[in-house]
């Protein structure tokens, strides 16, 4: 120990991610290791908060502990700027920023907690160590596939039996978790367990059994019985009414104790307790929001079904404009921006240009709507995915990059380039133009353009199907890439070795490569996903794994954060910061199949028709009954929705209004 203190760094061995909480004496970083890219929690140790013989006994404790269901201390980090303590790091949050989030968890999935925290509790117990402080805001979550795994943390003011209690701050703690004896400066392993069972009620009931101001607390605590609704299993309410108990004498006397009776109890209770619960089995939305009917601004019917959608403003124009060009920019600076739509039909894409007075008003289309444009061009494969960056719209084939020029599908531009008025119930013509082949490749790959345009990442799938060849390619100039070049950088790519599935743009100079971690038994059974940050340049930077399935991975326009959905529970999204690391379960009442990214946060859509709108925390704002079999969503920035329908061989395109409804988002 003595070495880890005198220790001096010159230079950090981590690399901070980002603030991700204040702890009771310091801030808490996210960071990872230089060298490894592991990730970790630093725990700053403020000299002045946390005095040095304060800092010794946590440091004591946490060598002392290794337990999977507490947070472990691996090293101290000693340098001229500070003291840190290096820890695991739970990307799940606390357990109360779980319980803040407007939802409810599964009781099952609250029982599951409480018993992972009984659990670290009777390791530190069993070393004679009583944490005297625990609480919601000191149990961190580690994200697992079927939930959460719960892990104590902050042994800042815990003592050993053996200690005198005969100090100042023997009192020190949590009002509304502290049992009658701690307000008196005693305490025992039972303290510990009385903290338990009032996180307990408050999971199972939403709210603590005593609430107020310290001193009423104390009262309560002191004389107030508890009180269980009756909607509580008696079981459980046993179990509490155990645990609540004044005197310690009559309380659990160990944490092994508790753990049986909560298990005794989940097993006599479980059947009442999933009743409920047939829609979910992690979370759910406790803020249930009423459904506005979806009034339309604008309905067109379509004659292929669109797979893609995507919305760009329509960018400036430096070419020569015809007389009716020029008439049509004139009235569309005046009514508003121009905006496109591109819709992806297998091997065609078709643009819209709609006018900027279309949602300026809320009203319904103005007169002379027809002006609106639209022009298809057919490509010589079919097209997986569409990018519209400014140099051009990059459609994404099986084993092919192709860029069509925006100028295509701009009105009176480019001469070759024939617009047709809008016509229900018909597509344009097809225009005769050949697209422009950005690459090609002799394996299947994965691609992602930077937002501007300026750089995109290619992974080329080898032979095995697990490997994937990463290569960076310069667009600025935008010229055609013969098939099989790598820009010079094949020398020096690295490989990926997993089963990558998606690639997403961090910010302007990292990606992200998303990859599937399979069981090494079977082969065939996904268990997590590996995810890579690496520079633009191809040096990587951090790499991590989640240990939960993902499908569906959207990027959103907050750089570092993704939204995506899991397999295994189909009544949740995932929202995943990648700096510093944070993943939120949301849960929504309805099964999500769309997902589309707004700057005022979020649209999720299900099969039916259903629409929860969340806002960028992801709380919800909004709930709509829009148009059943959706294929493809997007946003008309602000406020505008699009929603492609196809059904039987029939389809419509749909937009919205989302000013005229009724949620909860200021625009």
């Amino acid at each position: 120990m003595s070495y880890l203190l005198l220790k001096e760094l010159k230079r950090s061995k981590y690399r901070l991610l980002g603030l991700v909480g204040q702890g009771q004496f310091g801030r808490v970083y996210c960071a990872s290791h230089r060298k490894t890219g592991r990730l970790v929690a630093l725990k700053e140790l403020d000299k002045h908060r946390f005095p040095t013989h304060k800092f010794l006994r946590e440091l004591r404790f946490l060598l002392s502990l290794q337990h999977a269901n507490i947070v472990t201390c691996h090293a101290l980090e000693h340098t001229p700027t500070g003291r840190y303590l290096v820890m695991d790091y739970c990307e799940g949050g606390t357990l109360r920023g779980l319980m803040e989030d407007d939802i409810r968890l599964h009781p099952l999935q609250c029982l599951k907690l409480v018993i992972d925290v009984l659990l670290g509790l009777d390791h530190a117990h069993s070393r004679g160590i009583v944490h005297c402080d625990i609480k919601p805001e000191n149990i961190l979550l580690a994200l697992q596939a079927d939930g959460w795994t719960a892990r104590v943390s902050d042994f800042g003011i815990a003592r050993v039996h053996q200690e005198s209690t005969d100090n100042r701050d023997g009192n020190t703690g949590s009002p509304a978790y502290m049992s009658p004896e701690r307000f008196y400066g005693q305490y025992s392993v039972t303290s510990d367990l009385y903290a338990v069972g009032i996180m307990l009620f408050e999971l199972l009931v939403g709210f603590r059994p005593f609430s107020g101001v310290p001193a009423a607390m104390m009262s309560a605590h002191l004389n107030q019985a508890v009180k269980i609704p009756a909607t509580i299993p008696a079981a459980l309410q046993a179990v509490m009414h155990t645990a609540l108990q004044k005197l310690p004498a009559r309380r659990f006397q160990s944490a092994t104790q508790m753990v049986a009776a909560v298990r005794s109890a989940v097993k006599a209770s479980r059947s009442e307790l999933e009743q409920a619960w047939t829609d979910s089995r992690l979370l759910r939305s406790s803020l249930v929001l009423p459904a506005s009917l979806c009034r339309y601004v604008k309905q067109e019917a379509l004659a292929a079904e669109v797979q893609q959608l995507v919305t760009a403003p329509v960018p400036p124009r430096t070419h020569v404009l015809t007389a009716a060009g020029a008439a049509a920019l004139v009235e569309s600076t005046v009514r508003g921006e121009e905006e496109q739509v591109y819709q992806l039909c297998r091997r065609y894409i078709g643009c819209q240009t709609y006018p900027g007075g279309l949602l300026a008003t809320g009203a319904a289309p103005f007169e002379g709507e027809e002006r609106s444009t639209a022009v298809s061009v057919q490509l010589p494969k079919t097209v997986k995915e569409l990018l519209v960056r400014p140099q051009g719209c990059f459609a994404i084939t099986q084993r092919s990059i192709y860029r069509i020029p925006i100028e295509l599908f701009q009105q009176g531009l480019v001469p070759q380039a024939q617009t047709v008025p809008q016509q229900p119930n018909h597509t344009a013509p097809p225009q005769q133009s050949v697209p422009e082949l950005v690459a090609e490749f002799n394996q299947d790959f994965h691609a992602t353009i930077e937002t501007k345009g300026r750089w995109m990442a290619v992974a080329v799938i080898e032979a095995d199907k697990v490997t994937s060849v990463l290569s960076f390619w310069n667009l600025s100039r935008m010229q055609s890439i013969k098939p099989g070049s790598r820009n010079g950088n094949a020398a020096n790519a690295p490989s990926l070795t997993a089963h990558l599935f998606h690639l997403a743009m961090a910010d302007s100079r990292y990606i992200v490569a998303f990859s599937h971690i399979v069981d090494k038994g079977t082969h065939s059974h996904i268990t997590g996903v590996l995810l890579e940050i690496f520079t633009r340049r191809g040096n990587p930077i951090s790499a991590f794994s989640l240990p939960v399935p993902l499908r569906q991975v959207v990027e959103t326009t907050t750089p570092y954060r993704v939204v995506a959905l899991e397999p295994g529970h189909t009544n949740s999204v995932l929202l995943i910061d990648l700096k510093p690391l944070k993943l939120l379960r949301i849960g929504v009442d309805m099964v999500p199949i769309l997902i589309a990214s707004a700057s005022w946060g979020y649209v999720l859509m299900a099969a039916d028709g259903q629409i929860v709108l969340l806002d960028r925390h992801g709380q919800p704002a909004g709930r709509l009954a829009g148009p059943a079999s959706p294929t493809a969503i997007a946003v008309l920035e602000p406020y505008g929705l699009l929603i492609a329908t196809w059904k039987n061989g029939e389809g419509s395109l749909y937009t919205i209004d989302l000013r005229q409804l009724e949620v909860g988002l200021l625009f």
